[in-house]
């Protein structure tokens, strides 16, 4: 694949294009991008929190079905964070953990 090409339309999206094909309806996209030597990048959804949780979801299984175990080990420590973030911001107290996944912004 040389270039994906995804359609918004009226703020919903609507279609992604691989090459110049044909496109295929779309109902929800995630877009992680990390910038060459910046510490930042970006971060773009499409598509109801349900959905996007599943795609994720979904991303895991498959590393797990394809025996991608170092990807896979590291969506687990990110789930696991973000439980602790989560358990914070609702006043309760951090698991004690040493190797943490730092944050990029």
């Amino acid at each position: 694949m040389k270039e994906a090409t995804i359609h918004i339309v009226e703020g919903k999206v609507d279609d992604i294009h691989f090459d110049g094909q044909e496109g295929m309806g779309i109902d929800a996209f995630l877009l992680v991008t990390h910038r060459r030597d910046v510490e930042e990048g970006h971060f773009l959804a499409f598509g109801n929190s349900d959905r996007i949780g599943k795609m994720l979801y979904n991303f895991y299984l498959n590393c797990l079905r394809n025996d991608y175990s170092e990807l896979g080990e590291t969506l687990e420590k990110v789930a696991s964070d973000i439980l602790d973030v989560a358990r914070s911001a609702r006043g309760r107290p951090w698991r004690q953990l040493t190797d943490r996944v730092e944050p990029v912004n």
